[in-house]
């Protein structure tokens, strides 16, 4: 979300958008989410910002966008899932590049709840969205227990993927496996360790990485640590993404000249923007 929308739309004369550099946790870096969320509970306001995504994306010179988010976060002014879904693919269709959707669902919510969400983005399958996530606190809440949310989306034509690995044990990586992923969002703590980075390498699995949000989820102590130049050179198939623009306070630019100043180089660089094209859901 631009900075100039959340302000454009919020009654709050201070609005808490952008995670601090000093942010301590995953669960901390979540809470800068939720006065972007409050404003973005009309139809209006979702197409809204997702075609601004689309603008200032095309401006960056990205051609190709997948936009993660939760529908279920969007329900307070009375609007349903479908109405949720329905305005965000609008307003990703009238962007000037190719964009889809994954639809997220969230860890705190039940298993039954995410359910019917799977079940309600299947109905999208084939018009906009094109996956379906799990994303949340993963110290506080596993992802096993919705499993089968997972099945309904693969059943409905939906590609899988999984928020895991910021925070908490790097056995969360393996069991967001189980759920038969084809991507992980981020990935980086369980990538540590040799036998589950020897796994993501032979099952082909795509690591969706997002230096500057890793750090400041304190997922790895500093930029310079951070795993994405070990693992291309290993073999692991990873991307660069932003997670957040607006919460991370990073563009993707930004995030590849970062990795290029911890000694990646250009080919490694094109690489992951290979297996981005490569692994895309679109």
């Amino acid at each position: 979300m631009r900075l100039s929308t959340a302000a454009d739309l919020s009654e709050k004369q201070r609005l808490r958008l952008v995670a601090p550099d000093d942010c301590p946790s995953q669960a901390e870096y979540i809470t800068y989410f939720d006065d972007a969320i409050a404003v973005m509970q009309t139809e209006d306001a979702l197409e809204r910002i997702a075609l601004e995504l689309c603008i200032d994306s095309a401006a960056e010179n990205i051609d190709y966008l997948e936009v993660r988010w939760a529908p279920r976060l969007h329900l307070r002014g009375g609007l349903s899932v479908e109405h949720v879904i329905r305005a965000v693919v609008a307003g990703l269709h009238s962007g000037p590049i190719e964009a889809v959707a994954i639809v997220c669902a969230m860890r705190q919510h039940t298993p039954e709840q995410n359910l019917d969400l799977a079940r309600i983005a299947g109905r999208f399958a084939g018009r906009g969205v094109v996956g379906f996530d799990l994303a949340g606190d993963e110290i506080r809440y596993r992802a096993a227990p919705h499993g089968k949310a997972f099945e309904a989306a693969r059943a409905a034509g939906l590609h899988l993927t999984c928020h895991a690995g910021e925070a908490g044990d790097p056995a969360n990586v393996e069991e967001a496996l189980e759920l038969g992923v084809e991507r992980i969002g981020h990935g980086v703590i369980g990538a540590r360790v040799p036998r589950i980075a020897e796994r993501l390498r032979s099952e082909r699995i795509v690591l969706d990485m997002c230096p500057t949000a890793n750090w400041k989820c304190k997922a790895i102590p500093s930029l310079s640590e951070h795993p994405l130049p070990r693992l291309v050179r290993a073999g692991v198939r990873c991307t660069i993404s932003t997670d957040s623009r607006t919460v991370a306070n990073t563009t993707l630019a930004r995030e590849f000249d970062l990795m290029s100043a911890i000694g990646m180089t250009e080919e490694e660089l094109r690489r992951c923007n290979e297996t981005a094209y490569g692994a895309k859901f679109g």
